[in-house]
């Protein structure tokens, strides 16, 4: 799939200003939702070339930056490669047979770091060019949204990861192993899907995430579902509980046993 095939995933627009009043304002988010741009050239214009691992821009994003990583900007090969903008051959071994994981953490053997990598999402060599992120408030309007991603607590990452599952029946993709870069930003390429992912420990690392917190990102298709899944907010426990829940069943028969005598 090129990015031209990407962005013409059905979808129904998205009002960014009323998503973004829905995260902050209604949700109460404690940080900044990120919008992600795929670049098949050059960057947007406004958008800074920051040198750090290319998981870090969603950071940076979220203090207000716009900011974007490319082959000549960044600070991380691992994550170039993931997102397609070197080789396997220059990658080599050493980032194509994760021989770096197992060099820097003693508890990767070999064999798992291997397999690590061979289950890890890679985008296609050129692809894109570069990868954009600006925080969703005050992302331009002219610049497209292909991912929408949210640092979060597991409570609201629940609800968002599962927007889609509630209004179209699509369950979420989940990650843990996978360096955060693929998980981020070429999960979400490759499965067309909402992802929620743990991230590992560098990941992690460059974005701040404390002991609760985990990655959410939703591609441009499932961001509308957000909004749809609250203007439809409605919880009645009681009308189905009495028919799954014997002990809730039992519980209501003597009620309703007292209330006539």
């Amino acid at each position: 799939m090129d990015l031209k095939t990407w962005r013409k995933l059905p979808q129904k627009s998205v009002d960014r200003g009323v998503l973004y009043d829905l995260l902050k304002n209604k949700m109460r988010l404690k940080r900044e939702p990120v919008m992600v741009t795929y670049c098949e050239t050059e960057p947007p214009a406004g958008y800074a070339p920051v040198n750090v691992p290319p998981c870090g821009i969603v950071h940076r994003a979220e203090q207000g930056q716009r900011v974007c990583v490319d082959a000549q900007n960044h600070d991380c090969f691992v994550g170039l490669y993931h997102l397609g903008m070197i080789t396997s051959e220059r990658a080599g071994s050493l980032i194509c047979d994760g021989e770096y994981l197992a060099m820097e953490q003693g508890f990767f053997t070999a064999a798992a770091a291997r397999r690590n990598k061979e289950q890890t999402f890679t985008m296609p060599f050129g692809a894109i060019r570069a990868i954009a992120a600006a925080p969703l408030r005050d992302a331009p309007p002219d610049v497209p949204l292909d991912l929408l991603v949210v640092v979060t607590d597991a409570f609201h990452a629940m609800q968002l990861a599962g927007a889609a599952a509630v209004r179209e029946g699509t369950a979420p993709h989940g990650e843990l192993g996978p360096s955060s870069c693929s998980s981020i930003f070429v999960a979400p390429w490759f499965t067309q899907n909402t992802v929620f992912a743990l991230g590992e420990g560098g990941g992690r690392r460059f974005n701040g995430l404390d002991t609760t917190e985990m990655f959410v990102v939703l591609p441009a298709h499932h961001a509308p579902y957000v909004i749809e899944m609250f203007e439809n907010f409605w919880i009645k426990p009681e009308a189905a509980h009495h028919l799954l829940m014997p002990s809730y069943a039992a519980k209501k028969a003597a009620e309703d046993a007292k209330n006539r005598g």
